[in-house]
This record gives C-alpha cells, structure tokens and sequence, in this order.
C-alpha cells in the first residue's frame, strides 16, 4: 500500500505525478530546487516511495546529495527515477543506503503537469526482482502500464529513449514545415492542418495494433518524381533544406519499394 510519496523536481512530469497521487488520495510532497538543500538537512519521513524527476544533468549529482545527507532515512523505501536514458545504476548509492532502487520512465510526452497524460501510457522499468512488485504497483496506481525492460545494455536504454524522441519530438519538424507552408499558402492551420495531423496519427497507431506497415501517401511514396520535383521548387528557399532533409528521411523509410533507378532519380531532385 503506498500512502506517502516524495517527488524531487516540480516539473513537468514531476507536477503530474503529485497530481495523479492528490487524485488517488496519496499524499505527495514535491520538493523543489530552491528548497532542497534544505530537504536534505531534515529527518522528515520521506515516505513509502521517493521520485526523482529532475533533469538528466543534475540527476547524478542529486542522487549523491541524498545518499549523504539522507542515508538514515533511506531503509526500505522504494526510490526511482524517471530519467528516459538514465540506468537503474545511477541509482546504486541510494542501494547501498538500504533503499530499493528503479528506473521507471514514463514513456510520454509532456506538455504541462496534467495528469492525464499518464493515463494508459507504457513504463519502461529496469528493477531487481525485489523492486519489481512495488514498483509495478506504483506504476499502475499512477494509471500506467509498467513493462519490465529484459536484457537492457546502456546502448539498448539509449535506443529505448531515441524510439520516445522518435514518436514525438521528430514529428514536430514536419508539423512546424506544414504551418510555415500554410501561412504562405494563407490557409488556416487549425482548420486544414489539425483533421490531416489527427487522421495521421489515427492511421500509425492502427498499423501499430495491427503489426503493419504505415499507411505513407504522396508523391514521394508513389515515386513521382516530377511531383516532388514542382513542390520543392515552388516552395519559398527558406523552407527548402527542412523539406529537403525530412524529404530524403522519408525516401530512406520508402525507397526500397520504388526500385533503385527512381529512388536515385528522387536523391537528384532533392540533392
């Protein structure tokens, strides 16, 4: 049973998860930068489970700041981190002060603290054994699905979190190349581009269900390369490298269907 929760950082993902807690009626103490020195100093309980949700440049650094200043605090009480790249390893000397240790990333993407974007979302975990149960419990208490990662190398966590930088952050260069084309085109972007954007993720997320491929339209994907040729000429030059770049990433994800001689003849073009 969890009752008390700890969450360093107040950000984004931190302001979420001390919602979701107030939501379940678990009580949820955020501490933030200005105050954590301080926190560090004191001998209140931290609770059954302790969050660290800061920033992967300051993660290290505070683990160390607790494990010397709260070692007599630490016994027992299940501490993770939230970290997409970071091992459970960083962890190890909040372990060796007694604490039972995992990485727990929620894999989301977060715009502000609400705590609905943890409904339904997948948790990447690296736990021991002894960690797995409560920290699973934890996970599904905040509305998530915990999946322990099997077999995960440091290269294998950092490719993890590239697939999360992948499905999110990468698709906000076609969105912002689409908003800039419409303002030129003087069409509204709410009203054309928000029902494609939304029927696009529609789409992915059934192939993804289904195990197939994506459904990917246009005259790149049908190897029309006179149709590729037009657009990139008639588009303003100061948005021809972004069209050009997220281009060739797409020929690189379809080439193989349009045979070597078109796909050749669209590297030209966009060359």
């Amino acid at each position: 049973m969890i009752n008390n929760v700890t969450i360093i950082g107040g950000g984004r993902v931190g302001g979420s998860i001390q919602k979701r807690c107030d939501e379940r009626g678990v009580s949820a103490a955020v501490v933030l930068r200005t105050n954590f020195e301080n926190w560090c100093k004191s001998t209140e309980s931290i609770g059954d489970v302790l969050v660290v949700a800061t920033k992967d440049n300051v993660l290290e650094s505070i683990v160390e700041q607790i494990a010397l200043l709260r070692t007599n605090s630490l016994a027992g009480v299940l501490v993770l981190h939230v970290n997409g790249s970071a091992d459970v390893d960083v962890l190890s000397p909040l372990h060796a002060a007694g604490a039972i240790t995992a990485a727990a990333h929620p894999f989301q993407t977060f715009s502000s603290n609400d705590p609905t974007a943890l409904d339904g979302i997948g948790w990447g975990v690296q736990c021991s054994d002894e960690a797995w149960p409560r920290t699973r419990a934890f996970v599904e208490m905040l509305g998530g699905l915990p999946w322990l990662l099997a077999d995960v190398t440091h290269e294998r966590k950092l490719r993890y979190h590239a697939a999360a930088v992948a499905a999110s952050n990468f698709t906000y260069a076609a969105y912002e190349l689409a908003r800039k084309l419409a303002e030129d085109a003087n069409i509204p972007a709410n009203v054309f581009l928000a029902p494609i954007m939304k029927r696009t993720v529609d789409n992915a997320t059934h192939a993804l269900s289904k195990h197939e491929a994506f459904s990917i339209t246009g005259p790149l994907a049908r190897g029309d390369v006179d149709g590729v040729r037009r657009q990139f000429e008639a588009i303003p030059s100061e948005q021809r490298d972004l069209y050009r770049h997220l281009s060739l990433a797409l020929l690189a994800v379809v080439g193989e269907r349009l045979g070597e001689e078109t796909r050749l003849e669209m590297q030209r073009v966009l060359g």
